[in-house]
């Protein structure tokens, strides 16, 4: 298999990055073998945004970003599957959703659910957060005490899951750049640093999106749970990292449009080719059917 295929800590780092930048034993997080439960009924979306990542000018991976926002409500879905020539050699999907409040210009996480689908195995992960953001973890299967163990309970606390982690609450005339987000999946925990860079007029690939995007650089510092020398450098690269966010909810919330990073086998681009904001909460059939 050429080598471009088998780096795929490099594809998923930057799934993670983008929705999705990409789940302590202890007394704050109990039940760390507890089996995670069903699936729950999921909202109707507001918007959804399909998306390509590519890797060295070759389709890796297809997805799809969704997010229903009902007053200070929010619930988020990204799914993700490999894609093109890597995909016959390595058939790969993972499914993340996430529920919360948007407290003034913060979001408060209440459930993460993350479940991947890898040579015929499947294994789901699950974060409930209680008031004081404490996160409470469940693995199926278990996951061994001793992986638990290497981010401690004060690393948890008021963290952001991967996927609320770029739904990002602007105030009025605010910046959706300028800040520093913590973010934990369960197994790694690190923060996101995002810098203003620009103002842009960008369109994406297939005419995704068209219009205006702040563009960000990202820099991801590695806490714990990210353990290899060469992904570990290559997230802390401040300087060709970039995310591009547009506004969405009258200018309240942004979210990615496209990320575009280096990895060690090229670089790499996450676009949005469609983006669907969708009118009411009941689309029909037919509505549907018509996109």
């Amino acid at each position: 298999m050429p080598s471009t295929f088998k780096d795929r800590n490099g594809y998923q780092a930057l799934a993670a990055l983008a929705v999705c930048l990409a789940l302590a034993a202890g007394a704050s997080t109990p039940g760390v073998a507890t089996p995670v439960p069903l699936e729950r009924i999921e909202p109707s979306p507001d918007l959804r945004a399909d998306y390509t990542v590519y890797v060295g000018g070759l389709i890796v991976a297809e997805g799809s970003m969704s997010a229903t926002l009902e007053g200070e409500d929010y619930f988020l879905k990204n799914e993700l599957g490999s894609a093109g020539l890597p995909g016959k050699f390595w058939n790969a999907r993972w499914t993340m959703t996430s529920e919360g409040r948007i407290v003034d210009d913060a979001l408060r996480p209440s459930r993460f659910a993350f479940s991947a689908w890898e040579k015929n195995e499947t294994k789901k992960r699950e974060i409930l957060y209680d008031d004081r953001g404490v996160p409470t973890l469940s693995f199926d299967p278990p996951l061994p005490e001793a992986e638990i163990e290497k981010t401690p309970p004060d690393e948890r606390r008021n963290t952001l899951d991967p996927v609320s982690a770029f739904l990002l609450p602007v105030v009025a005339d605010g910046n959706p750049c300028d800040r520093s987000i913590p973010v934990f999946d369960g197994k790694r925990r690190y923060d996101l640093h995002l810098v203003f860079d620009r103002e842009d007029e960008l369109t994406t690939r297939d005419n995704g999106y068209s219009g205006v995007a702040i563009r960000c650089k990202v820099r991801v510092q590695p806490r714990t749970g990210l353990d290899r020398a060469k992904l570990t450098t290559m997230l802390q690269r401040r300087d060709d990292t970039f995310i591009w966010l547009a506004p969405v909810s009258g200018g309240r919330l942004y979210i990615p449009v496209r990320v575009q990073m280096r990895t060690p086998v090229g670089g790499a681009v996450l676009d949005v080719v469609k983006l669907r904001r969708y009118a009411a909460k009941n689309v029909s059939a037919a509505a549907t059917a018509a996109e």
